[in-house]
């Protein structure tokens, strides 16, 4: 970690993952990630042939790696295919470590829009999501 990482908290961890729909990949989708602290930002991606995708890590700096204060991002993950926007993970981050999301697990998704959504609160906050993970 470099001098200019300091003080920088990560408002969402590393993902990666496949999205199916049928049991099948599904190719060329949109993929949108978006997150809010003081402001609503995101960042997009497209799955390959194979259903694949890659978002790189979010850091910020935040005044909760100095003081204590409540560190709390907004998260949430949808697909766009076909003109339909379904969201695939939806939740509350309320630790700034990486990988704090699945309890320290890295961010490796297989979701499928066929799935129902799921409610996990074995990470703190409730987690809304139609992915599975190891």
């Amino acid at each position: 970690m470099s001098i200019f990482d300091a003080g920088k908290a990560y408002f969402f961890s590393p993902v990666a993952g496949v999205i199916t729909k049928d049991n099948k990949p599904l190719s060329n989708a949109k993929i949108v990630r978006r997150w809010e602290h003081k402001s609503l930002e995101q960042d997009e991606t497209t799955t390959d042939k194979n259903g694949a995708f890659t978002l790189p890590e979010i850091r910020r700096r935040s005044a909760v790696q100095f003081i204590p204060a409540e560190f709390v991002v907004g998260q949430e993950i949808f697909v766009i295919h076909d003109g339909e926007e379904t969201v695939v993970w939806s939740a509350s981050k309320r630790d700034s470590g990486k990988n704090s999301e699945l309890g320290g697990k890295e961010l490796n998704l297989t979701c499928d829009l066929d799935n129902e959504e799921k409610i996990y609160r074995d990470f703190g906050p409730a987690l809304f999501t139609k992915c599975t993970w190891e």
